[in-house]
């Protein structure tokens, strides 16, 4: 039940840190996202969905809790981060096409770790 709560806190943590799950007016976006295990012992990547404005600026801080590195990518747009043991890297790019993309994490094939949805 501890870490249920815990996961909870987190992502209760990161909505209440600047991130949005769900897009503004087409410009800017940015989001805080966080790798987790699971009480079942999956590793996560909080929020899984991701949604943006076609042209939007995405600038993506992608944070590592856990002991291992963990990947983050978005290979329709050029993103392929590796994010190091209780570390965190930021990334950018511009959400300039309207779809669904798979997030993947490419160091734990075929993990698919989410989507981005970049609407019209």
């Amino acid at each position: 039940m501890r870490i249920g709560r815990a996961i909870f806190i987190v992502i209760a943590g990161v909505i209440l840190l600047g991130g949005s799950v769900l897009p503004t007016d087409a410009g800017q976006m940015n989001l805080t996202i966080v790798n987790i295990q699971t009480p079942q012992g999956v590793k996560i990547w909080v929020p899984q969905s991701v949604h943006a404005k076609r042209g939007d600026t995405v600038t993506l801080k992608l944070i590592n809790k856990l002991d291992k590195e963990h990947g983050y990518e978005i290979a329709a747009f050029g993103v392929k981060e590796v994010v190091g043991p209780k570390s965190s890297k930021t990334v950018s790019f511009r959400a300039n096409r309207a779809g669904i993309f798979p997030i993947k994490c490419q160091l734990h094939i075929p993990h698919v770790a989410g989507q981005l949805v970049v609407h019209k």
